[in-house]
């Protein structure tokens, strides 16, 4: 049986993550604030996970196949660069945006780092992505931080890509397409025959 960790599996789109992994028969580990009730699961408080959480419980003596990064956070919206905003409201807004930075781009980095000794060559990384990481897309200065995370996976992604044997890819979701389930449960299902070393998906 393959194995695969989805962080933030719990519901919405990462559940059709894991419940597409397992009808594909991996066993599944979600780790996230949302239990599935179908996989073993690490039951986290994003607010409070850190460098020692992921030492201590995100360790396997398994071989890792699949892993997806599905987790999201965000703090900052075009508003919040008005000079009228206070100084206390100032300084909460880049404290929460460094804790966003931390899960969005450095929790996946660190991840993978501590995860080395389990990943092989087959190993497939992948990332929810956003068409907002072109500095083109309508709307994408109205949560800035958000965009900025999603390129800067973007770019880790192909970085990983680029200096190991392991294998990355990237989803680029549209959340106005109907029917999105069967689309992202087809999605993932490509990703899983597919054998090239970089791909990355849009639908």
């Amino acid at each position: 049986m393959k194995n695969a960790i989805v962080l933030g599996g719990g519901q919405g789109k990462g559940a059709i993550i894991v419940d597409t992994l397992i009808e594909k028969g991996y066993s599944v580990t979600n780790i996230g604030s949302s239990t599935h009730p179908d996989c073993e699961n690490i039951t986290v408080d994003w607010k409070d996970i850190d460098i020692p959480f992921v030492q201590k419980h995100c360790r396997f003596d398994h071989p890792i196949d699949f892993i997806f990064f599905n987790q999201n956070s965000s703090s900052l919206a075009d508003h919040d660069f008005s000079l009228k905003t206070d100084t206390l409201q100032t300084w909460r807004l880049v404290k929460d945006w460094t804790q966003s930075n931390w899960l969005s781009c450095q929790l996946p980095f660190l991840l993978v780092h501590t995860l080395r000794d389990s990943i092989h060559a087959d190993t497939k990384i992948g990332w929810m992505l956003s068409g907002y990481i072109k500095h083109t897309s309508k709307g994408n200065n109205k949560h800035p931080d958000y965009s900025s995370f999603k390129y800067f996976n973007y770019l880790q992604m192909k970085c990983f890509s680029e200096q190991n044997t392991f294998k990355t890819f990237g989803i680029y979701p549209d959340f106005n397409v109907d029917k999105s389930k069967n689309i992202l449960y087809n999605t993932i299902t490509q990703v899983l025959l597919d054998t090239d070393k970089h791909k990355e998906y849009y639908f």
